[in-house]
């Protein structure tokens, strides 16, 4: 399902409920974004930009949202290792 409102016009007993499975989809999207990239960005130092033009600016976020990922995978490769070693 997506959240776009559809083109034309629609059948009186799916407008209700369309307008609430796009909220409830625009909840749950902006939740789990907003938890995701909100704790990244303030464990990288992300929650002040110190850039003074749009491209430094651009840059600074690539590189945080980078070290996150990377920082992530690193987690899980750690995670799998320590499993593989118990299982041997």
């Amino acid at each position: 399902t997506t959240n776009f409102i559809p083109k034309g016009r629609q059948k009186p007993a799916l407008v209700e409920q369309s307008k609430t499975m796009r909220a409830a989809l625009n909840r749950q999207r902006g939740t789990v974004l907003e938890g995701s990239f909100g704790n990244e960005k303030n464990h990288y130092h992300l929650n002040k930009i110190k850039a003074r033009n749009q491209s430094t600016e651009t840059c600074w976020i690539f590189f945080g949202i980078l070290t996150a990922n990377a920082s992530i995978i690193s987690k899980r490769m750690q995670q799998a290792a320590q499993i593989k070693s118990t299982a041997a």
